[in-house]
């Protein structure tokens, strides 16, 4: 009997469901009274799971003496249950691919709204721009405006051979060039060999009125990231959107055009 009940609960019958129908393929007809001694459940609960297995079509009713018997109905009935529940789940499963595409075509339309990360600190900024270089599309060139914060001792850790040569992996891997453009200030002129030791990185410095203070903004592939380091304290926004993005690609164009 267990056997039998295991493996109506595997077809999709519930406990209750599985019981009774398990114990009315050997007992039928059965009364619910009969059912709820053998099933050991409360009358209640008999008559609630029989409505179900009849609106299921699983289980017939007769009448002998004036009392109501419950009959279970032979396995070809559960086999055209199982059927007719299958085609359900098909035409589900053609609706939810309807559904897929509707729903792209909503996101795409009304919800293709900018992705926003705010970060703070180096450690914010180093996984910043770890995620940007990683998720940077293939052959892509890494836009960078700064000033000169990272020939500051606290930033150091930009030229230590840890972090050097993570960054350089992931720039490898994507095939990435870099173009910068710096403030024209000693301190920038004194470290230009670094520039020119890097491979596919182009440089330019900024005209004067152009100039930076406590700013950097990288820009790859449909994101950018805008740095404020006013009075040493790191703060930034990272935005994902291609529109955005394509446009400060623009602006920097421009005046790396002119610089």
């Amino acid at each position: 009997m267990e056997l039998i009940q295991d493996e109506l609960k595997k077809i999709g019958l519930g406990d209750y469901e599985s019981l009774i129908y398990a114990v009315l393929l050997r007992n039928s007809p059965a009364t619910a009274s009969i059912l709820a001694r053998k099933c050991n459940l409360s009358r209640s609960s008999v008559y609630t799971t029989l409505n179900s297995l009849i609106a299921k079509g699983l289980v017939g009713t007769s009448y002998k003496n004036e009392t109501k018997q419950f009959i279970a109905q032979d396995l070809s009935v559960l086999e055209q249950y199982l059927k007719k529940e299958k085609e359900q789940i098909n035409q589900k499963f053609q609706t939810l691919e309807s559904l897929k595409i509707n729903l792209q075509s909503v996101v795409n339309q009304k919800f293709n709204l900018p992705q926003i990360i705010f970060f703070e600190g180096q450690e914010g900024l180093k996984k910043i721009y770890l995620s940007m270089l990683i998720d940077a599309p293939k052959n892509s060139t890494l836009y960078l405006l700064r000033n000169e914060f990272v020939w500051e001792p606290s930033w150091q850790f930009i030229f230590d051979t840890e972090w050097h040569e993570k960054t350089k992996y992931h720039k490898i891997n994507k095939n990435i060039s870099t173009k910068i453009l710096i403030n024209d200030s000693k301190i920038e002129h004194q470290n230009l060999k670094v520039y020119q030791s890097r491979e596919k990185l182009e440089f330019k410095y900024l005209s004067k009125e152009d100039s930076v203070k406590d700013f950097a903004m990288y820009i790859i592939g449909d994101v950018v990231s805008i740095l404020s380091m006013e009075n040493t304290n790191l703060v930034g926004i990272k935005i994902t959107n291609q529109n955005l993005a394509d446009n400060f690609k623009n602006i920097f164009n421009s005046i790396w055009s002119k610089s």
